[in-house]
């Protein structure tokens, strides 16, 4: 027995040392873990100081609301903004709404607390106004987004409001200018237009519709857009003009086309507009412009290429007409002229056929002296007559001699050589040696020509 309880005794205290040990063991990862805790708790706790000193002195308005709409962080920069300290907004989680959202945003700021952006994991924004505690008007940016644990499950939402007074004055003060500008522009023309070119919207000043007869209701109702009024022949070369300006090809947009007025009919404008703003990377943002009516110049301007027209159409006619009298007048001249050459070889024929021989007979009379002087006297004053005569037919006939002039007139009026050489008491022979040399002169010797028709033609 004694024996047996030694055993027993040495297995126990065996087992004691090792739960000993085990216990020891144990202590000690204890107190790691502890001393992990706490200096996890410590720098929590820097931690938690660090973000409440960033929230705290933030400039914007910083908050966190739990799942249930409840205040759980506010920092103090609410007071601020809305004159409303922290500990007031930790009190009363309605105060926002109940005192300071302006009347007229009261019923965006509820829908938006009241419904999927307070559940929406996704971030959420809102602009609205307020009145401070002072009585004084304010703009608020608001945004907010979902506080998850780490196991997704929703928290409440972290917000924060940014004052956009300032801003918003500014704005307000630009619109003002812009509409004073829009409204100088449409004064000064028949109707501006600014295009947005990122939305396609696009705004049309009041004289813009008036020119063409319509009202302000007339333009709600029916929606009335350039697109709509344009001419459809007008309509390619019109967007084209004004795409290759937004493309930057040309400087500036200009344009003529018609639009249709109330009562049905095409007026014709000139457009006239630039791109005034552009992003950062040069992309066009906004495209302005005004539009004047110009269907009086347009009418005249076709009255003027009516007029033109048939001013040359009556100076065409005219200078056909023109035309046809000088072709009168040049075949009237050359008659008188041939007229005239054929009178005065009339002339010369008569004087050599009717008066020259008979001269020459007298001369060969037993006349006295007196007789004599008559006859000479009477011979000059005869050649003096057909001088002139002779000098105008031998121009017209080359380089022929009186004598084969007289000769070729009285074979051009088909007398015989016989009857000429009669005629001007020469011999038959002498006759026939002037004909042969008016050939020659003339260009026809050995051909078969009648001496008499190229004579006819000729003189």
């Amino acid at each position: 027995m004694s024996r047996v309880s030694r055993n027993g005794k040495d297995e126990l205290e065996k087992l004691v040392a090792i739960r000993t040990a085990e216990l020891h063991l144990l202590n000690s990862q204890l107190q790691q873990e502890i001393a992990e805790h706490e200096r996890t708790a410590l720098e929590l706790k820097k931690s938690e100081e660090k973000f409440r000193t960033i929230a705290d002195y933030a400039y914007n308005w910083e908050y966190w609301l739990s799942s249930k709409g409840e205040y759980l962080y506010n920092s103090p920069s609410c007071e601020g903004l809305t004159g409303y300290t922290a500990e007031e907004f930790m009190a009363d989680s309605d105060l926002l709404i109940k005192s300071i959202v302006h009347p007229d945003d009261i019923d965006k700021v509820k829908e938006h607390c009241a419904c999927s952006c307070y559940t929406s994991k996704e971030a959420q924004h809102l602009i609205f106004r307020i009145i401070t505690k002072k009585g004084e008007l304010r703009w608020v940016a608001h945004s907010c987004q979902p506080v998850l644990d780490s196991h997704g499950r929703f928290l409440g939402r972290r917000a924060s409001n940014r004052n956009i007074t300032t801003l918003k004055l500014i704005e307000e003060h630009v619109n003002r200018s812009e509409e004073r500008f829009r409204l100088a522009l449409d004064a000064s023309s028949d109707g501006v237009w600014d295009r947005n070119l990122v939305t396609d919207e696009v705004f049309y000043g009041e004289n813009w519709y008036h020119v063409l007869g319509y009202s302000d209701s007339d333009a709600k109702s029916n929606s009335l857009t350039w697109e709509k009024l344009l001419h459809p022949d007008d309509r390619a070369k019109t967007i084209s003009a004004g795409q290759n300006h937004i493309k930057g090809v040309t400087s500036r947009y200009e344009a003529e086309f018609r639009m249709k007025n109330k009562a049905g009919e095409w007026q014709w404008f000139l457009s006239r507009g630039k791109v005034v703003e552009r992003d950062e990377d040069g992309k066009p943002l906004r495209f302005i412009g005004t539009h004047t009516d110009i269907t009086k110049n347009k009418k005249i301007e076709e009255e003027l290429q009516d007029i033109q027209a048939t001013l040359e159409k009556k100076v065409e006619e005219r200078t056909d007409q023109l035309q046809e009298v000088n072709t009168a007048l040049t075949v009237l001249l050359k008659k008188i002229e041939q007229d005239k050459v054929d009178l005065e070889l009339q002339i010369l024929a008569n004087v050599a056929e009717r008066i020259n021989p008979y001269l020459e007979k007298l001369k060969k009379q037993s006349l006295n002296a007196k007789q004599t002087s008559i006859v000479k006297i009477l011979a000059l004053n005869i050649q003096e007559i057909t001088s002139s005569f002779t000098h105008s037919v031998s121009l017209n006939s080359g380089k022929l001699t009186p004598t084969e002039i007289q000769i070729a007139n009285f074979v051009k009026h088909g007398m015989s050589s016989k009857e000429i050489a009669e005629l001007m008491n020469l011999a038959p022979g002498t006759i026939s040696i002037h004909r042969k040399n008016l050939r020659k002169k003339l260009g026809i010797s050995g051909k078969k020509v009648n001496l008499q028709s190229y004579l006819s033609s000729y003189l």
